[in-house]
């Protein structure tokens, strides 16, 4: 097969417009998973502080004078109940956040990619062999 300088021109500056889209669609969701990022990153924020809260007061009960007292036992293990559910929710961000951090490798290097391809194409041209034979 082939093509014709203006084939080549045409498929060349076809190629490069696609390769440029993909890099700024890439670097769009990318900017969007920072920011779900930022959000993720406040909420854990939020719960470590609750998370802190609570465990200042399961400290204050065990060191009352009424430790002992099943009426503190009780508000004890219902705020130990409270940290258990909130650290179940914050090893959940935690996981989300590392997948997050993942997905913007991939469509970092998404950009870099393509960006690089529309650079080669640039310079690129279809080459046609003077042989037949295909190589073995």
């Amino acid at each position: 097969m082939t093509f014709t300088d203006e084939q080549q021109k045409e498929h060349c500056e076809t190629f490069i417009h696609e390769c440029r889209q993909k890099a700024w669609t890439a670097s769009c969701n990318a900017d969007y998973i920072v920011k779900q990022l930022d959000d993720l990153t406040a909420d854990y924020t939020k719960l470590k502080a609750d998370d802190n809260k609570l465990a200042e007061e399961i400290k204050a009960l065990e060191t009352a004078l009424y430790s002992h007292t099943k009426d503190n036992r009780d508000k004890r293990k219902t705020l130990q109940e409270r940290r258990t559910a909130l650290s179940k929710k914050m090893e959940f961000l935690l996981m989300t956040h590392s997948q997050g951090q993942k997905s913007l490798a991939a469509l970092y290097q998404s950009v870099e990619t393509n960006l690089a391809l529309a650079k080669h194409a640039e310079t690129w041209a279809w080459k046609e062999t003077t042989s037949n034979n295909p190589p073995n």
